[in-house]
Parts: structure tokens; sequence; C-alpha cells
């Protein structure tokens, strides 16, 4: 049957024109590399035969003369025909062409070969969906790859676009097809034009070699699985690199847990070698390393890492872990949540879930969760697109993505203010995390927000610090004045009260209210309005457009009555009244009067206050907090 395989670039009948990067391809471009590590590896963990334990995926780099590949001479003068035809129509296309030219012209031309070990191989109709669909997929539960686009990035990383297929399967069918995506040009002894896609095939019909295809000498196939050959490699200097931390970033888990191990030439990973890979690597982007070191160490389980499950509705269960880290490890802490989903493929990130140092991942398992969010992926499987469905479905996704995520932030919440009483060196951390996805100040009046901006630090401003005893003095219409009243003998310490009484002898009468009360004896007590000078306080901004701001605070006694207001300073330290529109102390509402927030109580421990204002640019701010005593 090989003497009957040839390249046959097929004639578009008069129809439309394609040039040399479809949208399909262009996907990929910024990233050839990783882009064809993590679309392999999720093709053949789709794959995997159900009485094997883990999939294994190797990556070899070789050489063969340009005369080895199958059908050289065809391919060459097409690639030619195609830049001729280019060459006053399109600048960009013909120099890329050019570059095409003088590729397949090197005597050594650099390979690719990719295999999968311990799968099923491709049977007629997957094979036939992987080289001639588009858009396609028979992919259906929690199958990684849903989109029938993935397959691209192969042609990405090929300097000619032309890569070989070659399957062996479990029920003992052998099939190979070359395929090459060039553009549109004209056919020899006819007007019409190429689709721009040629296949190296046995007939008319495209059909593939009933056979299998060896251009690796080093390789022969006696096992299931299925061969990819990239021709013209883009094999850059740190091609191995960009693979392993891609597989090790996307594929962590998988690997962690015995499902998928990764042969890069001499590099191999797999969860016995994946801890010395991880801590001996020299990461190019520190990301990455944030990222791989992190799902590493929360895998654990060891040293406070925290693990939890939440019920989302009655679609399935998710798995939440989260881990606090010191000033010693802070570099390591990425403060995002890594979203990975059966089978054990990161997706995305929710970024910025706490200022504090800490990571998070969360894995869904195979279930009905998992489906629905698969639905809505990119074909990039990168982030999930609401808009991919219609109504009433969309609503009922937003509903799950938004449980979700307060479900993951309450825990962080949760973990890190346990956390502070373990030595780890974040004091405070509870005070920095505010439900960022809570609807509390904004119920209804907003659409959801994926995810939250980072809630940027104000710079705090100190209070004067006054004693207990004394009178703020202020001639600000809008500050509070303390409530002042009789004043008995006293100790020499109490002689920064100001003497006097409310009436009498053409004095100025000190102001006082119901706030003073008497006793059977006629002794009053003293209850003055005075600010909370020894009370812990942290002011962040959560929502600048909103003018969204939390306060929390830690106190160890209980107070009534309080009263909080905000000021703001211009660039001339010019101070001005804030207005709060709405104030809640631990989720419940307070009274407000004049841009202040009243009446309220603060409990021992932390109490969270979370106020929406008029300040929507940043400012430095002062809060002043008053009770009665």
């Amino acid at each position: 049957m090989e003497n009957n395989a040839k390249w046959r670039f097929v004639g578009n009948n008069y129809t439309s024109e394609n040039g040399l990067n479809t949208s399909d391809m262009e996907m990929f471009q910024s990233d050839p590399i990783s882009s064809l590590a993590r679309e392999i590896c999720q093709n053949s963990i789709d794959a995997k035969r159900k009485d094997e334990e883990k999939v294994i995926v190797e990556f070899k780099a070789f050489e063969i003369s340009k005369e080895e590949i199958k059908g050289y001479d065809r391919l060459k003068a097409e690639i030619e025909n195609c830049r001729e035809y280019k060459k006053d129509s399109n600048r960009k296309e013909y120099e890329a062409l050019q570059k095409m030219s003088k590729e397949i012209d090197k005597e050594r031309i650099s390979c690719l070969r990719i295999s999968d070990f311990n799968t099923t191989g491709l049977h007629e109709n997957k094979f036939h969906l992987l080289t001639k669909a588009s858009g396609i997929t028979d992919k259906e539960g929690s199958k990684g790859g849903s989109k029938g686009i993935g397959k691209y990035a192969s042609f990405v990383a090929s300097s000619i676009n032309t890569v070989f297929y070659s399957t062996y399967t479990i029920e003992e069918k052998m099939n190979s097809l070359g395929i090459s995506k060039l553009c549109s040009a004209p056919m020899p002894d006819t007007d019409e034009k190429t689709m721009g896609i040629g296949y190296y095939c046995i007939d008319q019909k495209n059909a593939p070699l009933e056979e299998q295809l060896f251009l690796d000498k080093d390789f022969i196939r006696d096992t299931y699985g299925t061969d990819l050959y990239i021709i013209a490699f883009k094999k850059e200097e740190n091609w191995k690199k960009e693979i392993l931390e891609k597989v090790l970033d996307s594929f962590l888990v998988a690997i962690f847990n015995g499902e998928l191990e990764v042969r890069i030439d001499e590099i191999i990973v797999n969860k016995d070698t994946l801890e010395k890979l991880i801590y001996s690597h020299q990461f190019s982007d520190n990301n990455y390393r944030k990222s791989i070191v992190s799902q590493y160490i929360l895998l654990l389980e060891k040293n406070n890492v925290y693990v939890k499950e939440f019920e989302i509705f009655e679609y399935g269960k998710i798995k939440v872990f989260v881990k606090g880290f010191g000033r010693e490890e802070k570099d390591i802490a990425t403060n995002n949540c890594i979203m990975i989903r059966y089978p054990y493929m990161k997706i995305k990130c929710l970024n910025n879930i706490s200022t504090l140092p800490c990571s998070a991942m969360c894995i869904i398992e195979d279930n009905q969760l998992n489906k629905m969010l698969r639905d809505i992926e990119n074909a990039q499987h990168t982030d999930w697109h609401l808009k991919r469905v219609d109504e009433p479905f969309r609503t009922v996704l937003k509903n799950v993505i938004r449980k979700m995520k307060d479900s993951i932030v309450d825990f962080v919440v949760e973990v890190l203010s346990i956390s502070e009483t373990e030595k780890l060196d974040i004091e405070g951390a509870g005070d920095y995390l505010p439900n960022t996805f809570s609807e509390d100040m904004n119920a209804g009046q907003q659409e959801e927000k994926v995810v939250q901006d980072k809630p940027t630090i104000v710079k705090k401003v100190s209070n004067r610090k006054y004693s207990i005893k004394a009178v703020e003095k202020t001639d600000a219409p809008s500050a509070l004045v303390p409530d002042i009243g009789d004043h008995g003998k006293g100790d020499e310490d109490d002689s920064v009260v100001p003497e006097g009484h409310n009436s009498g002898g053409g004095g100025t009468p000190h102001e006082t209210d119901n706030t003073t009360s008497a006793t059977d004896e006629g002794d009053k007590d003293i209850l003055r309005c005075v600010p909370l000078t020894d009370v812990k306080k942290t002011f962040f901004v959560v929502d600048k457009e909103q003018g969204e701001y939390v306060l929390v605070m830690n106190s160890n006694y209980e107070e009534s009555n309080c009263e909080l207001e905000v000021k703001y300073y211009d660039d001339a330290d010019t101070q001005y009244n804030a207005q709060i529109y709405r104030c809640t102390v631990n989720g419940e509402d307070t009274e407000l009067e004049c841009g202040r927030a009243k009446k309220f109580k603060i409990h021992p421990g932390k109490t969270r206050i979370q106020i929406k204002t008029n300040l929507t640019e940043y400012y430095r701010c002062e809060v002043k907090l008053y009770a009665n005593r």
C-alpha cells in the first residue's frame, strides 16, 4: 500500500481561499511548545486504557535526512507553489513561505516524535476526527479535551506546518496519515485553487495508510498507542524546559496521583521523581515556580495544609486545599486558587484571593459539575466563558461558579484565621480577607464579578493619642462632641477633665444629653463619647469604584453605642469628612446620621465593619471610632 501513497492537495471547488495561518492555528502561536505539551498530554490521558494504572507520554527529538520525509519532492514543490502565488499578493505570507522553503531544503531535518503508551490507540472514527475534523469531537463526560481544536498546536510547532500521525489500536488496527497545512494556491492544469491542505494518503478519498509509520529509526511500536511526528520541529534551545514546566504546571496532580508519566528525552517525570525535579529545577518564570511548588506542597497535606470538601448544590463536590505562609516562605505563595478538574488538568486561577501570603487549590472530581464546567471552557481549556451557553442554563452556571468562589474564599479566611495561633507569622490574616464575592453591599445592584481586584491597602494615619478622661477639642461642625456629666472630687490624675457644671454664673454650659444617669444617692455616672485609641484597626479598600471599604478591628472588651466616621486628606493635607452611605457590622446594618455610622456594638475579638462611601478615588484616610465610656 506504501507504493500508492503520495501527497494530494485537494481543490477548493472554486469556493473560498485559505491563508497560511488560519484562526484555529493562530490561537496557539503565542506559545507553541507549551501549548503542544498541554494538548498532547490531555489527549493521551483521555485515551487511557481502563486496565492500566497510568498513561506514559514520550517527547523524543531526532533528525532525518530530507529524503526520508514521506513524499518529500511533492511536499517541497507545493511549498514553492504557495510561495510563488503569494509573492506579489501577500508580503507577510510570502516571507513565511520563504522560510519554509529554506527549512525543507536543509540536508538534515529536526523532528519531534510524541508517543503515548497504555492507551487504546485511535480507532477509525477517532482517527478521522483527529486528522480531518475541525471543531468536532466525540469526547463526553469528564474528558480533558472536548473542542476538537487542540490538534492544531502540533502544526504550529512545525516550521513547515507538517505532521504525520500513526496509531495501533486495541482492535489490532493500524493507520497512518500525513497532513500539511499550507495556503490556497493554483492547481496544475486548471484555474481551480487548492484548499491549502494536503494529505499523504493512498487514494483520491484521502484515505489513511493501513499500516504504522516509523520515521524515528530508534523507535518501533509493539504496544497499543499513537505516535505523532512533527516535521521540521521548532527546536529552540530551551524546548525541554518549556515542555517540562508546562507539564508540571498543568498536570501535577495527575503525576502526583500516579496517573501520568512524561518522558522528555532523558528527563523522566513521574510520582517518584517529582519532588527532586521540582526542587532542583531552575524555573524560567517565577510564576511557574510558585504555582508548581505550591501545588506540590498542598498535595502533600503536611505542615498546616488544610483540606475541606464542599457540596456545590446537587451537582457534585469540590475539594479545596489551603496553606498560609510565613515571612520566610512568602516567596512561594501565589495568593491564588488553582482550579483543577478531572482528569486532573489545571484550567485557570482565581486570582488575588488574599493579600497575605497563601496558596490554594481546588480539585473538581469526575461528576456533573465537572461536565458542566467543561462545556463552557474555551478552546485552549484555560478559562470558563458563561457566554458560551444561553439562558436559563447561563444563570444556573453563574450561580454554580459564585457558590464555588464563595466556598473557597470563606475557607481561606477560616484557615488563615486559625493559622494565626499556629506560629505561621501571618498575624492579622483574617483582617485582610474580606469575602470578596459577597453581595452584602450591593445585593441585586451589580452583576457578579468573576474575580475581585486585589484589595489595596490605604495608607493609615495614626490618630492622636487621647486620655480616656480627656475631651477631644475640635471646631469642626461635623466632629463628635463628648458628653460630660457632673464630676465629683477625684484623684489628681483627673485634673485634665474640664471643671464647671451645666448651668449658672454666666459661664458657657457644657453640652449634655440623656447618656448621663443618676444613682439613688444623687451621684452621677460619667458617660463620655471618646475615641477608641486602644483598639487595633486595619482599614483597606475592597472596591474603589464602588467606594467600598472594610475596617477590621480587634478588641479585648465589649463596647455599646459606638460611632464611626471616616476622614480623608487631599494633596495639601486638607481634611474632609467622608460620607458613609451604608454600614454593616458583622453583617448587620447600622444607623446612619450626617454621614456617620451610629449606635452599634463591638464585641470582644474581631469585628468586621464594611462601609459604602462617596470615596471613589484613592485618598489618605483616617478612621475614627468612638464609644460611650
